[in-house]
């Protein structure tokens, strides 16, 4: 039986009013904006790598026309973006730097179908997708036949002749986005992200982050948004690796090289503001390009170069 004193606190809380959505100053207001990764203060001397950690993943939506210019097969709507958050590994959450990866679904046409010219705009986001889950979640084990069925497109746009067999863009948007949000599952873990160390916090990686990267003999800029031009960021094509575990006291099996990779600004051909592109991978005024998979302007454009140099970060190359 409730006490008489029970009965008065239950009346008193029933009396109060729903509590109202307002804004003002709270402990998640950001005063200034994020911080950014810069080789003078964030690089390893040793080998021009950066520390941080895998901070967040999330699927976010643009509207194609609107937010985002280009994809014209997607114009007028809205598409999935599959968003990779790194961060520094500072303990002051302000002075954390921060740096994205973004990935756009692909365009569907005869070009971009297996042996298609424009088929790596599809393999390049299947490639980052494969390199993140090698490092935090399979670790040299295969795949099941269970995530290899989440992470694959549901619709096919090729026949067994692989012949470009149409695919309404809705589908395209709502096929990437069935993959987007699979791969966000399975990186969550059912709320235990294996990109978190066993208690919930940060797990350490190496971060292979660049300013400029050499094409067809000519310096060009890793991310190419109006205002971010020449920012560090994550070149589209993983290439030898992007990203790998941190383990003390054991060099990274990362390497920068110095013929066509650098973290320090380079002289670029012309010193024009960057066209956007049209194709996959277009992205938001003001966001890096380097997260999404960037239309050629000439076929090759971007696809690294299949013969790997010996040579490797040369720490002359920093400004300290």
């Amino acid at each position: 039986m409730s006490t008489q004193k029970e009965k008065e606190e239950v009346k008193e809380t029933a009396a109060q009013p729903a509590k109202k959505l307002r804004r003002g100053i709270n402990n998640e207001t950001r005063a200034t904006s994020r911080l950014k990764f810069d080789e003078r203060r964030d690089a390893n001397r040793t080998n021009g790598l950066f520390v941080g950690h895998l901070d967040n993943v999330e699927v976010k939506w643009v509207t194609i026309g609107e937010e985002v210019q280009g994809l014209p097969q997607f114009a007028g709507q809205s598409i999935p973006v599959l968003v990779l958050t790194f961060a520094s590994n500072h303990e002051d959450i302000n002075q954390r730097r921060y740096v994205e990866h973004r990935m756009m679904p692909a365009e569907s046409n005869a070009l971009t179908i297996p042996g298609g010219k424009d088929a790596w705009k599809v393999e390049s986001i299947f490639s980052w997708m494969k390199h993140v889950l090698n490092v935090f979640v399979l670790k040299n084990r295969p795949m099941t036949e269970e995530e290899e069925d989440a992470l694959t497109l549901p619709y096919s746009d090729f026949d067994e002749q692989n012949q470009y067999v149409p695919v309404e863009p809705e589908e395209v948007i709502a096929g990437w986005r069935t993959v987007f949000e699979n791969f966000v599952n399975i990186l969550d873990n059912n709320g235990k992200p294996y990109y978190k160390n066993d208690k919930g916090g940060i797990l350490p990686i190496w971060m292979k982050l660049l300013r400029f990267t050499k094409v067809n003999k000519d310096w060009q800029a890793v991310v190419r948004g109006k205002s971010t031009f020449g920012d560090l960021g994550f070149t589209n094509f993983v290439g030898e690796g992007c990203i790998e575990l941190y383990k003390q006291d054991t060099a990274p099996t990362l390497k920068i090289d110095i013929t066509k990779e650098s973290i320090t600004y380079k002289e670029t051909k012309k010193a024009t503001a960057p066209a956007m592109p049209a194709g996959a991978g277009v992205v938001p005024m003001g966001v890096p390009m380097a997260a999404a998979p960037v239309a050629a302007p000439t076929p090759d454009f971007g696809i690294p170069q299949q013969e790997q140099a010996s040579q490797v970060f040369d720490a002359s190359d920093l400004p300290f």
